[in-house]
């Protein structure tokens, strides 16, 4: 039996808090898990997403129209919103940080897209009032971090028909844990997609989860650049550390056939979680 304030819950999916547990997972999170600066690896990250299936299948699961309005959160350089644009009557994107936007409107204009409005925002406090209202909204990889999610996943819910969120799986994490069992740093616990699922029942909607079958393992030009994705997915390293994580990259890390490096270990876990309203 589960227990809360010492009484039997009667009903636990109904009764446990499921906000309160996402937030009290994020606020156990490390300072530097907390918030990553976007903009430092804007242009990077553009390198980081060329050989990564994952837009492609998620893209694939997305409900579209060519009439359709969408609404891409957390869009940063466009690896969702270019594509969705070239699909749809209009995409709106909005995201924190400004060189990401700046990198999607490039993309934009090379690809002479002219339905694609970009806002550099916060977007934890959207809601119907302030952005209106759209056929589909997807968060991709953006809400892992997000505190308020019962507001904000309350607010999505009221702002289109369709609504498609990605987070994490269970497994998405593993192989940076082994990197910082080398360097004898904790692993951060991030809230769970249960939570979300969860806490989408309570608010009486019965939401479709699946696991993207993702094939992309991430590759590494060399390993400069492999030590450097993982200190920022680790949230910076000292020079030592940054040490003693190339070593260990370094006996880890296969050499294709083309030259690069990937990590065998690193596979992709997202699920999708998407609902219709009625």
């Amino acid at each position: 039996m589960i227990k809360k304030n010492s009484q039997i819950l009667e009903n636990p999916l109904q009764d446990i808090d499921w906000p309160y547990y996402w937030k009290r997972d994020l606020k156990s999170l490390p300072q530097h898990n907390k918030k990553k600066n976007w903009d430092n690896i804007a242009s990077k990250f553009k390198k980081w997403m060329e050989k990564d299936d994952y837009p492609e299948r998620l893209l694939s699961k997305v409900k579209t129209q060519p009439n359709f309005t969408v609404l891409d959160i957390g869009c940063g350089e466009g690896v969702i919103t270019v594509p969705m644009a070239q699909k749809v009557s209009k995409v709106t994107g909005i995201d924190l940080s400004r060189k990401m936007l700046e990198i999607l409107k490039e993309k934009a204009d090379k690809e002479a897209l002219n339905n694609l409005e970009c806002f550099e925002g916060d977007f934890s406090d959207i809601n119907l009032e302030n952005m209106g209202h759209y056929d589909v909204i997807i968060a991709s990889r953006c809400l892992n971090g997000i505190m308020d999610i019962e507001k904000l996943l309350k607010n999505i819910n009221q702002m289109a028909d369709y609504v498609y969120i990605t987070l994490w799986g269970p497994t998405s994490r593993d192989y940076e844990n082994e990197a910082r069992d080398i360097l004898n740093k904790e692993h951060p616990q991030y809230p769970e997609y249960i939570y979300i699922y969860n806490l989408l029942f309570q608010m009486g909607i019965v939401a479709n989860v699946e696991k993207l079958e993702c094939g992309t393992i991430n590759a590494y030009n060399d390993l400069d650049e492999a030590v450097d994705r993982y200190r920022w997915k680790m949230g910076g390293l000292t020079s030592e550390e940054s040490e003693i994580l190339r070593n260990h990259l370094d006996k880890t890390l296969i050499k294709k056939e083309d030259g690069t490096l990937e990590n065998p270990h690193e596979k992709p876990d997202w699920i999708l979680i998407w609902w219709k309203n009625d």
